[in-house]
């Protein structure tokens, strides 16, 4: 029999109806302490042998009767508290992601085993979620060095190629600097936890994929390199790109990229009451997306701004706000829904 944590029990009945594994179990209404307290004074002068037998008897069904009643309400209470315990929010559970990405591993330059580390917990993630998932390596050569990088792409292992297509992709590399909590573990794990939610209630009508990019920080490479070998049939489908980056440290959210998705977005946010700024023209090689909108495919980024950290040892995870990726990606999802009407 599995013992019951304490800790368990105290969340059960925060009041005090319980301290500890059965044993001292200080249910409500006095449940089981007839079992720690002896009969005082002794078997009564008057009952016979027998009677006292019988006595005895019924404490003992009296006992074990208050001990079933005990496990039956800690049964229905665990119950209880499974069935009314609502998910985490989204941006909460995109903390883990963070955690794992800037405190775990750390700096993610391109190239590096750190980002390679990265990839694989990724990839590993998405599967766990029941996706198809393809790690995509690519060679590069730059100013600054040559090296492999890869890129994590995520899809429904029964994509349907006659549908509209998204693709929600995120950088996860980082400058050498600093462990890029918000440049870019943020923007990684919204589009993670996107992909989570997503895949338990997936809005019919449209395909989406989830892609991780590599090599961003050293002149968007990943993203180059899975653009320009999309086929002429997903160029054709694609209804829009979502870059999600460095979007949850700032005063507020902000957009930039291709209408009407621009728009949509915008008014989004506004509707839960922020001042969405419009940085397009700033924004427009920011980012993935630009790899995207070089070769005529609409595409959008996610923004937040300012992070004064941008860049730094300073970028950790302590700056991250978990509510900025909740809003960023319930639009994401709504942006999917707008898509899948046509």
């Amino acid at each position: 029999m599995t013992k019951v944590p304490a800790t368990l029990l105290r969340g059960l009945f925060p009041h005090g109806g319980a301290s500890s594994a059965c044993g001292q179990v200080r249910a409500p209404c006095g449940l089981l302490q007839v079992a720690r307290t002896p009969i005082r004074g002794g078997p009564h002068p008057r009952l016979s042998r027998r009677g006292r037998r019988g006595a005895d008897e019924i404490v003992q069904l009296a006992v074990l009767f208050r001990a079933l009643l005990c496990v039956a309400i800690l049964t229905s209470s665990m119950w209880a508290t499974a069935v009314a315990q609502p998910d985490r929010p989204l941006g909460e559970r995109a903390m883990d992601v963070v955690h794992v990405l800037a405190d775990e591993i750390g700096s993610r330059p391109a190239g590096t085993g750190a980002e390679r580390r990265a990839a694989t917990y990724l990839s590993d993630t998405l599967s766990e979620m029941g996706y198809a998932v393809r790690t995509l390596p690519f060679e590069y050569g730059v100013r600054s060095g040559s090296g492999t990088s890869q890129n994590v792409e995520a899809r429904s292992n029964s994509e349907d190629p006659s549908l509209p297509l998204v693709i929600i992709g995120a950088h996860y590399d980082s400058v050498p600097a600093g462990p890029g909590a918000n440049d870019n573990g943020s923007g990684t794990a919204t589009m993670v936890e996107v992909a989570r939610e997503l895949a338990k209630l997936p809005v019919p009508n449209v395909a989406v994929r989830y892609v991780a990019f590599g090599a961003e920080e050293i002149g968007l490479l990943g993203s180059a390199d899975y653009a320009q070998k999309l086929s002429s049939d997903d160029r054709r489908r694609l209804k829009v790109m979502l870059s999600i980056d460095m979007m949850a440290v700032g005063d507020r959210p902000a957009f930039g990229g291709s209408e009407p998705w621009l728009s949509e977005a915008l008014a989004r946010a506004a509707s839960q009451g922020y001042r969405p700024a419009e940085a397009s023209s700033s924004l427009r090689r920011m980012s993935d997306h630009a790899s995207f909108m070089d070769l005529g495919v609409p595409a959008l980024m996610f923004h937040w701004v300012d992070d004064p950290f941008y860049h730094t040892a300073f970028d950790v995870s302590d700056n991250v706000q978990p509510a900025a990726m909740d809003l960023m990606g319930a639009i994401a999802i709504e942006l999917v829904r707008v898509a899948a009407r046509g």
